[in-house]
């Protein structure tokens, strides 16, 4: 009961009717003889707010049993998802037909529009986000794409616009920092697509949570990426040196290993690290990289304004999990939004959260620091 189908639509759609039906059972046997208010022209303040109590109430049973039973954390927001953008609207058109009263209409038509934006419009919204970090390290101007969280369950106009933007911008390396698709029945799509990444000097990948099913040899080979888990390595960028450190999924925060690497770049080459978590800038050596590009959070895919991302999965603090350019223990960090959403029976959703291409040039010092975003 999504605007999108995918591999998981079939489980999807079980789960969904499951959660429509106890929902409404459990509603209905909760109101009692409060019930009738349902079907009726009366109005009664105090029954709406024992439907939302029970709305509450409901929602922390779904989401703490299935917890104990070692149910999937992408199930309980499954069911959040359902009740609100499905079951209420159901039961707010109930009420409007019987009551006529109009703030029910619109309250479920309200909700309707929240499940086609953050399902269809804001995920295929891309924002491409131009970022220059200027340093005395950089000789000439080097171009970045930064890419991270493709996860995607097709290629679709998004990820066409993606590739555009990042090879008319002509960068001279790509860094892919994880997770590239949900599951492994569109493999062939997706190396074709990023085989038509250009970039003068290399491809570089590190692995992230859902890339256990790539066939890492075939994926490198199909893609024109460099598998860059656990290496270091000091790369000519036309006039410049930079140092390149990647990090492999389970290597954010092992110290010795990130001490290890970080200590093959001397340390008057402009160092960058790509890791998946952006976690590994709480894990420095003393001396610590210049650059530090990672993805995972997907910006929370879903941002509360004032507050941020509700969501982050990570340690570091919210406002650098939420994307975008920012300084941690002076070292600059980038976490990208990523391009798609959690796989699985997760609803495939983002709102405030907008796809997230970088483009990023680094540039010999000259004053401060800039930042600039354009929303394609």
């Amino acid at each position: 009961m999504n605007f999108y189908l995918n591999a998981y639509s079939k489980s999807n759609f079980i789960i969904d009717v499951i959660v429509i039906i106890t929902f409404i059972l459990f509603l209905f046997v909760s109101l009692g003889n409060k019930r009738k208010f349902v079907f009726s022209k009366e109005w009664d303040l105090s029954f709406y707010k024992r439907i939302l109590i029970l709305v509450l109430i409901y929602l922390a049973l779904a989401s703490t049993i299935p917890f104990f039973l070692d149910v999937s954390s992408f199930i309980r927001v499954r069911i959040a998802w359902t009740v609100l953008t499905i079951a209420l609207p159901l039961i707010g058109l109930v009420h409007f037909v019987f009551s006529k009263r109009t703030f029910f209409l619109f309250g479920s038509i309200f909700l309707v529009c929240i499940k086609f934006y953050s399902e269809v419009w804001e995920p295929n919204f891309l924002d491409v986000e131009r970022i220059q970090i200027r340093s005395d390290k950089i000789v000439s101007p080097i171009k970045i794409v930064h890419i991270s969280d493709l996860q995607t369950d097709d290629i679709r106009d998004l990820h066409l616009e993606v590739r555009e933007e990042a090879n008319r911008f002509q960068p001279d390396l790509i860094l892919f920092t994880g997770d590239v698709m949900n599951h492994a029945s569109i493999y062939p799509i997706v190396t074709s697509y990023l085989k038509e990444f250009k970039s003068n000097n290399g491809f570089f990948f590190v692995t992230g949570d859902v890339d256990h099913i790539l066939r890492y040899t075939d994926f490198s080979k199909k893609s024109g990426s460099v598998l860059w888990d656990r290496k270091s390595k000091v790369l000519q960028v036309g006039k410049n040196k930079i140092g390149l450190i990647g990090l492999g999924l389970p290597d954010y925060r092992n110290k010795t290993l990130i001490w290890s690497l970080r200590r093959e770049i001397p340390e008057d080459i402009y160092s960058i690290l790509i890791s998946h978590y952006p976690d590994s800038v709480l894990h420095q050596p003393n001396e610590k990289v210049d650059l530090v590009l990672a993805g995972h959070t997907h910006g929370g895919q879903v941002q509360v304004p004032f507050f941020g991302p509700i969501l982050t999965l990570s340690k570091v603090p919210r406002h650098i999990a939420a994307g975008g350019l920012n300084a941690y223990k002076n070292t600059d960090i980038i976490v990208s939004r990523g391009l798609g959403a959690e796989g699985h029976v997760a609803p495939r959703i983002r709102f405030g959260a907008r796809p997230h291409l970088i483009l990023l040039e680094l540039l010999p010092a000259n004053s401060t620091k800039e930042t600039a975003k354009s929303g394609i």
